[in-house]
Order: structure tokens, then sequence, then C-alpha cells
């Protein structure tokens, strides 16, 4: 595939460093959600599309939380039940950048 790029590492110490600016930024941390840095990292490359998906509705609110203050919107959230008859979902939640 020719525009992938893979760089191996913690996220908290590659993204600050990479010099792009993606369409569509893709975020499924792990439960404690995305480390510090990382969500002004994201906001920094201004990608029009952020899609985070989730594991733990705590930090998933801190993090939304996060991406509104840097100028993004809600635009979806779809619960799914990867684990039937358990109390555990996995949200993905579509957030545009808003323009101005």
């Amino acid at each position: 595939v020719p525009n992938v790029a893979i760089c191996p590492g913690k996220v908290e110490q590659i993204l600050p460093s990479l010099e792009i600016h993606p369409d569509v930024v893709l975020v499924d941390p792990a439960r404690p959600g995305c480390a510090p840095g990382v969500i002004d990292a994201i906001a920094g490359m201004a990608p029009a599309l952020v899609v985070y998906v989730s594991c733990n509705p705590s930090t998933l609110a801190r993090d939304l939380r996060r991406l509104a203050d840097s100028g993004y919107t809600i635009e979806r959230v779809t619960p799914i039940d990867m684990f039937p008859h358990t109390a555990h979902i996995e949200c993905v939640v579509r957030l545009e950048r808003v323009s101005g």
C-alpha cells in the first residue's frame, strides 16, 4: 500500500514528531485511553475526520472532551456489542473538525 507508513514505538513518543497531515486519523487506544499529548498531536495534524474506537466509557468521555476542546465535534456514536451477555461494549465515534 503506497500511502501507509509503519512507525514502531509508543504513539505518545512517535506521533508528535511526525510531520504529516492526514485526512483521517483512526484511534483505538487501550482501556486507559490516549496518553497525554496524543490528542494535542492529533489536533496539530488537523485531520478533517477522527474515528475513535473505545472499550472504556470513562476514558472515551475524557478524550472526547479534549478533542472537542481542540476543535472537533461529535457527528456519530455507534455502540457495538462485541461481548454479548456482558456489560462490556465498544463505541465507535466519528468526529469532524469544525471549520473556522
